[in-house]
């Protein structure tokens, strides 16, 4: 299966918002080929969600949660800490990374050559999409995303998740549908398709800016 396969069968999930001025959240850049495939079908735009990971710098590479497009740190919630890591600790580790995550979010936003404003989802109907969710975060940081938005209903599409993810998934919104829950180890996005995108990033950044300015 390819992205834009997937795309077409989550799509017809939610064929019922087809038309009706929908905006799709793509809740990981990696997933962009999919939420277009998705708008396509639906004639609707795709939003996407930047965001910039928080590792910890040591040999383990912890995901610690990730710097938003306001500035927000959202943790991560499969990230526990432990003695040796203690929540001040991984507060100072974050902190010092800030600036560079949040310059990586604004380099990233304007490869897109287009305006990312949330209340331009306020009315409309939202679907949170994503082709292969392995670690809840993306969730995270689009309920902080959405906090002060106003859509006109909010809808979430997965392909694969992990239990954990899932679990998150149907907690954010009205409508879920999740294709697949993974069972153990998850693997690397690109690891369940078995053909590559069809575009390249600067090609996708494209396709997102035009489908927006097409159907807004």
């Amino acid at each position: 299966m390819s992205r834009i396969t997937l795309g077409d069968v989550l799509a017809h999930r939610v064929q019922s918002l087809r038309g009706k001025d929908a905006v799709i959240v793509c809740l990981q850049e990696s997933s962009l080929l999919t939420c277009l495939t998705m708008a396509r079908r639906l004639r609707a735009w795709v939003y996407p969600l930047i965001y910039e990971p928080v590792y910890t710098p040591d040999a383990a590479h912890r995901l610690l949660g990730a710097y938003d497009q306001d500035g927000d740190f959202c943790p991560n919630p499969g990230s526990p800490t432990s003695e040796a890591e203690p929540e001040t600790d991984a507060h100072e580790i974050s902190e010092k990374q800030r600036t560079k995550a949040l310059k990586s979010v604004r380099d990233r936003v304007a490869a897109y050559g287009m305006e990312l404003n949330k209340h331009q989802l306020d009315g409309r109907h939202a679907i949170l999409a994503a082709d292969v969710l392995t670690s809840p975060l993306p969730i995270v940081v689009a309920q902080r995303f959405l906090a002060d938005v106003s859509p006109r209903s909010l809808t979430a599409v997965v392909g694969n998740a992990t239990a954990q993810a899932a679990q998150l998934v149907r907690l954010s919104a009205a409508q879920t549908e999740i294709l697949d829950v993974l069972s153990g180890i998850a693997f690397d996005d690109n690891h369940y398709f078995e053909q590559p995108d069809a575009y390249s990033v600067a090609e996708k950044h494209t396709l997102t800016q035009h489908i927006a300015t097409y159907w807004q």
